[in-house]
């Protein structure tokens, strides 16, 4: 319930940016949050992902830290992280004016550039929280609390003569905030017992990569519009996705209990059961995702109304064609869960590397050539492909079937 509440407000705020903003201001505010998202990934180093894994084996953690790796992470995070805030401050005029050909992104990029330190550790710190299976705090701070305050800033920015980068201003404040009151569940004992970084870096930097290069294969597609097209389509664009990833509620709830489950079965050796709890997860997914699916193809003209006439028009075809590759998603089950839980961080990796390069080359040729319909397409197409390979690995791997069983209604 905490992520569909979550995600109704990130929708309020999306209305609200593109009501009253527009969709040229709005294809900038998507543009620098999924720079900002970008560089959090990136320069967290995969240890939020890692954490989640070290967190749920209890012989690190068992209410409170057995093992040093929590500071270890602290202050390697600390260092990456204002590596970033000062390469991004220094850089931000050159990537706005000669990247994405727009002055008037120097400002949202400045702004992010201050905040990226605050972000890295929201990361880091809900996925410890996730880590202990503290889910309701997880889902508050993750999925609740940051679009609440994201709305209550954005209303007394606007209120008080701001302009439109306070959207992006607001969105920072948001995390900035939340990251500090983390900070006060921060366990503050001290473990005697070391944990090597190189085991920290071991387990982290495949999940990084992993991680980086799924995110790219998931969103190069803002980021070449951004460069190719007007920031309007950019805001249309993302608009549509954003109304398409409605889908991901289920899949993205089940995740969030799923990962430290098939973590701690595969820890116990109990491959059978991962099996079963996968399937488990794969149905619950499927049998909720497909009306929401339907739902968003067949009323696609009223939905998209919502956030003016502007986006209409161009926006039906894009929403089609993600819609139908969430669903395919869906289908897939969570594979890339079972992946990075198993100890096959590495081929993941290389599956996403694969699906990155794939998603940019075929971004660039149908960008030029269709527009935003053409990126749409690209990310069918590549998301397509890294789950069929993902599926036959795990299936070859563990005899773990994770797609979706339709024969099985069939009683066969």
């Amino acid at each position: 319930m905490l992520r569909v509440f979550g995600m109704a407000l990130s929708y309020a705020a999306i209305i609200y940016i593109s009501n009253v903003y527009g969709a040229e201001a709005f294809g900038r505010y998507s543009l620098s949050v999924t720079l900002w998202q970008l560089l959090i990934l990136v320069f967290s180093l995969g240890i939020p992902q890692a954490i989640l894994k070290i967190t749920a084996d209890k012989y690190n953690y068992d209410k409170v830290p057995r093992s040093n790796y929590l500071s270890k992470a602290v202050k390697t995070l600390l260092v990456s992280a204002l590596g970033c805030s000062l390469a991004l401050f220094f850089l931000k005029e050159w990537l706005a004016i000669s990247v994405f050909n727009d002055p008037n992104l120097i400002r949202y990029f400045k702004y992010i550039s201050l905040f990226v330190i605050w972000g890295v550790f929201h990361s880091f710190l809900t996925e410890f929280l996730r880590g202990k299976q503290d889910f309701i705090k997880y889902g508050l701070f993750v999925y609740v609390l940051p679009y609440l305050l994201l709305l209550a800033f954005m209303y007394l920015f606007k209120t008080s003569g701001f302009q439109e980068s306070s959207t992006i201003l607001s969105f920072l404040l948001a995390f900035g905030v939340l990251a500090i009151i983390l900070l006060f569940y921060f366990p503050k004992s001290k473990a005697t017992k070391d944990y090597p970084s190189k085991n920290l870096f071991a387990l982290s930097f495949p999940m990084l990569f992993s991680a980086a290069f799924m995110f790219i294969s998931n969103w190069t597609d803002i980021f070449m519009l951004g460069a190719m097209v007007s920031k309007k389509d950019v805001g249309i664009y993302n608009a549509a996705y954003k109304l398409a990833t409605i889908a991901l509620i289920i899949i993205n709830a089940v995740n969030t209990v799923l990962a430290p489950k098939i973590s701690e079965l595969y820890g116990k050796n109990q491959l059978g059961l991962i099996g079963k709890e996968v399937q488990k997860g794969t149905k619950l997914i499927v049998i909720f995702t497909i009306p929401i699916v339907v739902v968003l193809i067949l009323f696609r003209k009223s939905l998209l109304g919502f956030f003016g006439p502007e986006f209409v028009d161009s926006g039906q075809e894009v929403l089609i064609v993600v819609s139908l590759g969430l669903l395919f998603n869906a289908l897939s089950g969570s594979v890339g869960q079972v992946l990075n839980m198993t100890q096959h961080q590495k081929e993941l990796r290389n599956f996403t590397i694969i699906s990155a390069i794939s998603n940019a080359l075929l971004n660039y040729f149908l960008i030029k050539s269709f527009g935003i319909i053409g990126a749409a397409v690209a990310s069918l197409m590549s998301n397509m492909l890294l789950n069929i390979l993902c599926v036959i690995f795990v299936y070859k791997k563990y005899k773990i079937l994770t797609i979706y069983r339709f024969w099985r209604i069939y009683g066969n």
